[in-house]
Order: C-alpha cells, then sequence, then structure tokens
C-alpha cells in the first residue's frame, strides 16, 4: 500500500512540475516566429466563454514551464539520431551547415514563377528604372542570393535539382531583355575563394556584405569609395538565426568578420536596430543622396552605403515608396531583395503615379463581360487602380492603360504587371494582373477605362464607380 502510495505522489508531482515553473518560463515567440495563445478571459462580451478549456489547454501548451527545454531536447535526439531537422523551416545541410526551408525549391530549380511573371518583372523594374532616370536619378537592382545556390556541396543529397531553370535564373534573362540595371551578385559570389555566409545563418556575414556593396557600387553612375584595404576582427558572438530556430536556449553563437571602420555618419532619430522599417542617416564621408530599398540582408550592408552618401534612406516597408524621392532628394535608388522571395516583385506595385504615354488605338474589342475585374481605394495621395484582365485574352506578354476621359481631355496611364493578391483577396499571385497608382483627382474623372495590349490587339473594359 505504502509502495502505491509512493508511486503516487511522484506521479502527481511530474504532472505539477510544469504548472510549478510556469514562472520562470521564457517567452519563445521570437524563437518559433509565431504568435503564442493568450490567457484566456472567463467572459467575452459579457457572456461566458463556452471556449474557455480550450483555450486553455492552448495557453498552457505554449506557456509551460521547461517547454523550450523540451523542444530543443526532442530537435537534439532527431538530429543526432535521426539525422532530421525538428523544425520544419530549416534543413540539416552536410558539415554542420544548416539551410533556409523555404529555398529548396529555388535550390532544386523549380520554378514558382510563371515566364509571364518573370517578365512582368522586369517590365516593373523597367518601369522603375525609367522613373528614376526622368527624375535624373540612378538606379540598380539586385538580388541578394540564396546560400544553397552559392554552396551546393553543403545540400543534403535527396534535395534533387532539376534541369529546369530557377526564378532569378529566368529573371536575369529578362533583365537583360529589358534593359534592367542589375548587379549580378550570383557572379561576383562565386568567383570569390573564400566562404562568405554563414553556415547556420542564412545571410552573408560583413566581409559578404563588403563584396555586395563593391559589386553594386560598381553599376553606379558615380562610384563612390569600396573600402579598399579594410580588415575585419573576428568575435564569436553572431546570434545565428537558423540555429537558433533548432535550438533557442542552447545555441552557441556563431563567428562573425567585423569590420574596422571608423564610421562618420550618425542617425537621424531613434535607432530601433538593423531590423528597423526605416533607417535614416546623415554626414557621411561621401557625396549625394541613397534611397535604398532593402531586406534583412541589408542589415550587414547598410552601414557601408551609410559612409558613402552624405545621406542615405533604408526603407523595409512594402510597397516600395519611389515617390519619396524627390522628399528625399535622393540621387541613387538601390533595391535589393533576397532570392527567395523574387515572387513579391510579381505581387506589389512601387508606389509612384504612373507615367503618362501617347496612344492611338483605332480599335479595341469589348470584353466587358469576361473575367475581369478592377477595384479602386485612396492610398495617400494616390487613387489606385487595381484588378486583373481575362488571361483567355493575354499573350506571352501584355500591357495595361488606364483611359481617363475629363472635360474633354483623354490621358493614357501604363499601370504596373502586378497582380494584387492580399488587395484582390487571392489565395495565390496569378500573372494577369495590373495595378496603376494615379493622381487623387482622377477619382472624379467623368470616365474611367482598362485598355489592353496583347499581341498586337487591344482590348477594353470600363471602371464603373
Amino acid at each position: 500500500m505504502k509502495k502505491k502510495i509512493v508511486f503516487i505522489i511522484i506521479y502527481m508531482l511530474v504532472c505539477l512540475t510544469p504548472l510549478a515553473l510556469l514562472p520562470l518560463s521564457k517567452d519563445t515567440s521570437q524563437t518559433e516566429k509565431r504568435e503564442l495563445s493568450a490567457f484566456p478571459k472567463p467572459l467575452k462580451d459579457g457572456k461566458p466563454n463556452l471556449s474557455y478549456l480550450t483555450e486553455f489547454e492552448s495557453w498552457f501548451m505554449d506557456h509551460m514551464g521547461g517547454r523550450s527545454y523540451l523542444i530543443e531536447a526532442q530537435t537534439m535526439m532527431k538530429e543526432q539520431v535521426f539525422r532530421e531537422s525538428a523544425e520544419s523551416s530549416v534543413i540539416l545541410g552536410k558539415n554542420g551547415w544548416l539551410f533556409y526551408e523555404k529555398t529548396a525549391l529555388d535550390y532544386c530549380k523549380v520554378a514558382t514563377l510563371s515566364e509571364r511573371n518573370s517578365r512582368n518583372i522586369a517590365v516593373t523594374l523597367r518601369m522603375m528604372q525609367d522613373y528614376c532616370t526622368e527624375l535624373g536619378v540612378d538606379f540598380v537592382f539586385t538580388v541578394a542570393p540564396n546560400k544553397n545556390t552559392l554552396y551546393p556541396d553543403n545540400m543534403p543529397e535527396w534535395y534533387l535539382r532539376t534541369s529546369g531553370k530557377s526564378n532569378l535564373e529566368m529573371l536575369t534573362s529578362d533583365l537583360d531583355r529589358y534593359g534592367v540595371r542589375y548587379a549580378d551578385l550570383v557572379s561576383a559570389f562565386q568567383a570569390q575563394q573564400k566562404v562568405l555566409y554563414q553556415s547556420r545563418d542564412s545571410h552573408w556575414t560583413y566581409e559578404g556584405g563588403m563584396l555586395a556593396y563593391r559589386t553594386i557600387n560598381s553599376k553606379l553612375a558615380n562610384p563612390h569609395d569600396t573600402f579598399e584595404g579594410i580588415t575585419y576582427t573576428p568575435r564569436a558572438d553572431w546570434d545565428a538565426d537558423l540555429v537558433n530556430m533548432l535550438y533557442p536556449n542552447a545555441a552557441d553563437n556563431d563567428l562573425q568578420q567585423y569590420p574596422n571602420i571608423e564610421y562618420t555618419f550618425t542617425q537621424k532619430g531613434y535607432f530601433a536596430g538593423d531590423e528597423a522599417l526605416s533607417i535614416q542617416t546623415t554626414g557621411g564621408a561621401g557625396e549625394g543622396s541613397l534611397l535604398m530599398f532593402r531586406d534583412s540582408f541589408g542589415n550587414t550592408t547598410w552601414r557601408y552605403f551609410a559612409e558613402a552618401f552624405a545621406d542615405a534612406d533604408f526603407e523595409r516597408a512594402v510597397p516600395y515608396r519611389l515617390n519619396s524621392i524627390e522628399r528625399l532628394g535622393a540621387d541613387t535608388v538601390i533595391l535589393e531583395i533576397v532570392e527567395r522571395n523574387l515572387a513579391n516583385l510579381a505581387e506589389k506595385a512601387p508606389m509612384m503615379e504612373a507615367p503618362k504615354r501617347e496612344l492611338e488605338v483605332l480599335d479595341a474589342y469589348d470584353i466587358s463581360k469576361e473575367d475581369n475585374r478592377v477595384e479602386s481605394r485612396t492610398s495617400g495621395v494616390f487613387f489606385h487602380l487595381y484588378g486583373y484582365v481575362d488571361p483567355d485574352v493575354l499573350g506571352e506578354d501584355y500591357h495595361v492603360y488606364i483611359i481617363v476621359k475629363n472635360q474633354g481631355n483623354t490621358d493614357f496611364y501604363e499601370a504596373f504587371p502586378s497582380f494584387e493578391r492580399e488587395l484582390l483577396g487571392e489565395e495565390r499571385c496569378c500573372d494577369n494582373g495590373f495595378s496603376c497608382y494615379l493622381p487623387e483627382e482622377t477619382a472624379e474623372a467623368e470616365s474611367i477605362g482598362i485598355l489592353t495590349e496583347s499581341n498586337g490587339q487591344y482590348f477594353y473594359f470600363p471602371f464603373t464607380k
């Protein structure tokens, strides 16, 4: 009988241990890349919460004491015993390397972009470049390569590569076709003998960031300082992103190469860290003003650019606010995006006034009854029109123009070939969209129509307010 009582006591203590450790539990929302369940309320809108027990269970499972350590124990067992990753976002590579799972399709050369959407992105970038050129502003586009694009030998053998083209390979051809000024970082990194990416992080090192800076700089009309003779100091204090997804509490910091540069620039306003949506600097050693649209790969490069220009503005927000050029007085625009996110360029048009075009249209097919859609909204100082054209009337490529008639005048504005998936409430991005930012007063025009040119033919349908 005594043995049974002891067993029951031990069992109860084991069961109550997670509850007793609740005050010591850590917030794992950052490492798990999701929002943890909130503590439930007994009442909702003044009525009993009938889902209270279910919500309490979810909260307890997310916050129970020792949760993060149990996750790490499971991760270690899967990795060491079964050679599997316990985190679906992380690929276990060879030689201790880790890769981001979202890069797998690019690595296997399975294109997620259609040929028409690749062309649409190139057209969008060319329109951005032309907009900058008309303002006397330099424009350069670049892509930060996925780590496994540059170092495929460390990927597991079971990720098989096809004979097709990846999104980046397909887009690179279209960029050349449409004359977009492109800084080719893939070739630049492949030409190096030294590994310039972190083995357990998804990004390049500061030294790799310098190579990216120099490659982009070489494409500028007026090149800036390239920091010749720069040296680096290694420190094992880098909080690598991929390994921290696996071991949020037990991961050792990685070695990072920090540049030995005495920066002269200063930051404007409050600095929220390298991940900030906006970073503004002034007092750099160079000349000119930069507007750079960047992502997390800019975390280890923005200081180089800030030092190379007298003034700089680094933006992470999307859509890209190209209409900020004149307000900032920028003479250079750089757009950097990581390879795995290239498809995003097909989904959100940059914010700038649509360019006017001179057109002479003799005849156009009325497709009012076909599968078209057009929506509108006010966005800042713009009247934003967006939608899609019946894909059955589109060939390999297409152009969409917005016809605005008002007080006896007819204006043609060219729209970006962007499919605004989120605004349209669509689950996937298609390749038959359009998006156009028009002057705010356009909303009061007498009539607005959508004119599409494809295969030498014109198609028309009206916009009904």
